[in-house]
């Protein structure tokens, strides 16, 4: 039986959110279409019909736009395989019959060219942007319940410690699956009337990013005007960093 997912603080998750609102219509509306694009492109491209006959170019393409590939794209292409990435892809995303989980693990045990983190990270994005309304984004800089870090610990009042962490967001795909959700309904009541999951990504990007410019500020305040401001920050962890053109 799954356990209760923690209850997130609503007064947090407004604040965020008119913080985040803050920004401009403008900014919002464009980082969406952005995010959007990219969950398009990925449709796309890794469709059962295109993905086999995918060019290294393609699949370049792909993982620059995934913040744990996009500065090693080439040494995974070049470490991993042409074909046997896009093996490696069609096997994530469409084998049948096998938990999320085993879809991560047995993707980032096959890619070359960076750690295991990455690895299930560039797993997680090719799932949730092709599958934009199936699958979370499940990524490290979201929630890792083994360093009990991530966007999620900002909205929730008390912080994770001693492991009650782990348990408190979810260490599996199902547990965290339903607190990611819970976001999603509560954006939606405070009138972000977006379908999917795609708005929930932005959010929990904006936070992410805050809290590292906050955190590089407060302990090097030389490097003011060295690191890329919370927005540009967060469009580089979603991977839209520049508009994607889409053909």
């Amino acid at each position: 039986m799954m356990s209760k997912p923690t209850t997130l603080d609503d007064a947090l998750i407004r604040d965020y959110l008119v913080k985040i609102l803050s920004e401009g219509e403008d900014f919002v509306q464009e980082f969406y279409q952005d995010l959007l694009k990219k969950s398009l492109l990925f449709q796309d491209k890794l469709s059962k019909e295109k993905l086999p006959s995918l060019t290294a170019e393609d699949l370049e393409a792909i993982l620059e736009r995934i913040f744990a590939s996009r500065r090693k794209r080439k040494k995974i292409l070049e470490e991993t395989g042409v074909e046997k990435l896009k093996e490696a892809i069609s096997d994530l995303l469409y084998s049948e019959g096998k938990s999320w989980k085993e879809r991560v693990e047995e993707f980032a045990s096959r890619i070359r060219g960076v750690d295991r983190k990455a690895a299930r990270d560039i797993a997680v994005e090719l799932l949730h942007f092709t599958f934009p309304d199936k699958y979370i984004l499940w990524t490290s800089w979201v929630w890792d319940p083994q360093t009990e870090t991530g966007a999620i610990v900002f909205l929730k009042e008390e912080p994770p410690t001693g492991g009650r962490g782990r348990r408190m967001y979810g260490e599996t795909y199902e547990q965290f699956e339903q607190v990611y959700k819970q976001i999603a309904e509560k954006l939606s009541e405070f009138g972000v009337k977006v379908r999917g999951f795609l708005f929930v990504d932005i959010f929990l990007a904006m936070i992410y990013a805050t809290y590292v410019d906050y955190m590089t500020l407060s302990t090097m305040h030389s490097a003011k005007g060295f690191f890329p401001p919370a927005s540009v920050m967060a469009r580089r962890l979603l991977g839209v960093q520049a508009p994607v053109k889409y053909t």
